[in-house]
């Protein structure tokens, strides 16, 4: 008992510091890429305060399994450096004695960060998208950075040389309507914004500028129109954004049991799909091989010379034949567009469920193969632990990332792109403990 108390005082008081150094460089990151563009923008200090304080709660759900593979390396980087793990071994105690504690240790945190995971990292991502929407509400310029094309619309691109954060108005505006065979470009000298049809539409009113385009019935025909003012609409703007009632949530704003209902939803929406477009695939598959049968084989008493009167029937007969493949194809491909959005759907929501436990499993993961390392490295230390843990991290959320991508695109599956790393990770733990444990 001595022991586990001396091994846990060795560990939680690095794995405290380590969680407060791993927390403040995702703070100075986020103060660098996030806050600045909103402090630029003239957002009240409160509301910013409150931005801040709901991104935190994301950064301590990474910042954990962090610190635990830090602070197990320092734990047993300084127990193998001052030679005490030797001196235990002469006493007959083994290291996996000594990784007990901090075993058990990781198997508690694993279970608050599920929870944690669970419960308030989706409340508090809801918070925040729900702050940010009412900010861009009520200031849309908030949105729009100076000296960058901004390509978040939909079918648009527009470029902006200049905000004033204090009137929001914006100088040598360019847009470019990509969604057509020839794009139309609208320069403006000056233009102001609103939200309007109950902020579905960001309303631009454009101030002494050009239209330019081509005729699209004849390409050679090139317009060039000069306006004083002129309003330009761009629709869909929630698209951007998550809505911010219940029922619309990201599934990152979602707890798991939410989640599930969703995957339930989505399960039945596939049924039904399958039900209503198969049967009628497979029936006009029949009929056409019925056609097929009874019109495209002659018949013994049509084999003769005077076949030639019949070609207008064939003739009829293989468009018939082409034109009912084609509705058929044009079926299959509407059911199988429909059929991809639902899968689609239900991997994202799969991705995030397996990586709110992925994650939290990682503590004792990071704990199974710090400890080992730890030993073999020889190096106590804040500075060595946190080294080695971020270079260890960055590559478990590389791996995290992209499997979550493939597996959105339906390339691999939920489980096996949240677990990989886990199980990849693990098993090097296992070997070098095993390692250890031999010596």
């Amino acid at each position: 008992m001595i022991l586990v108390r001396y091994v846990l005082k060795e560990h939680i008081a690095p794995f405290f510091a380590a969680l407060f150094v791993t927390t403040f460089l995702f703070v100075i990151n986020f103060l660098v890429e996030v806050l600045d563009k909103i402090l630029s923008k003239g957002i009240p200090a409160s509301i910013v305060l409150e931005i801040f304080g709901l991104n935190v709660v994301w950064m301590v759900g990474l910042a954990v399994p962090m610190s635990v593979l830090a602070a197990t390396l320092m734990t047993f980087g300084r127990l193998s450096s001052d030679r005490e793990i030797v001196a235990m071994q002469s006493a007959g105690i083994s290291p996996l004695s000594l990784m007990r504690p901090v075993l058990v240790f990781s198997a508690l945190l694993m279970v608050l960060l599920m929870l944690f995971n669970n419960w308030l990292l989706p409340e508090a991502n809801y918070r925040s998208a729900m702050l940010m929407q009412s900010v861009t509400r009520k200031r849309p310029h908030a949105m729009i950075d100076e000296g960058k094309l901004i390509n978040q619309f939909p079918g648009l691109q527009i470029w902006v040389s200049r905000i004033d954060n204090q009137s929001a108005e914006l100088y040598g505006i360019k847009i470019f309507e990509i969604g057509g065979s020839y794009p139309r470009v609208i320069t403006a000298d000056s233009a102001s914004m609103e939200y309007v049809d109950m902020g579905a539409t960001l309303m631009l009113h454009l101030k002494n500028g050009e239209n330019h385009f081509v005729d699209p019935k004849d390409p050679e025909r090139y317009f060039r129109i000069h306006f004083a003012n002129q309003d330009f609409a761009v629709q869909n703007i929630d698209d951007r954004f998550e809505r911010t009632d219940n029922k619309s949530r990201g599934n990152r704003e979602l707890t798991i049991e939410e989640m599930l209902e969703v995957l339930k939803e989505a399960d039945e929406d596939y049924q039904k799909l399958i039900e209503e477009f198969e049967p009628l695939i497979w029936q006009n598959i029949n009929d056409l091989n019925l056609v097929l049968k009874k019109d495209t084989i002659l018949p013994e008493e049509l084999r003769s010379k005077e076949v030639l009167l019949h070609v207008g029937k064939h003739a009829n007969v293989a468009a018939l034949v082409k034109r009912e493949e084609t509705e058929v194809l044009t079926r299959i491909n509407r059911m199988e567009t429909r059929r991809e959005g639902i899968l689609k759907r239900m991997a994202i929501h799969k991705v995030e469920i397996h990586k709110k436990i992925s994650t939290a499993v990682a503590c004792i993961v990071f704990a199974l193969i710090g400890a080992p390392l730890g030993i073999i490295a020889r190096r106590g230390g804040i500075g060595p632990g946190t080294v080695y843990s971020l270079g260890f991290f960055a590559v478990y959320w590389v791996c995290l990332i992209g499997g979550e991508n493939l597996a959105d695109r339906l390339i691999i599956s939920p489980a096996i792109s949240m677990w990989a790393c886990n199980a990849f990770i693990g098993t090097i733990g296992l070997l070098l403990t095993w390692r250890v444990a031999r010596r």
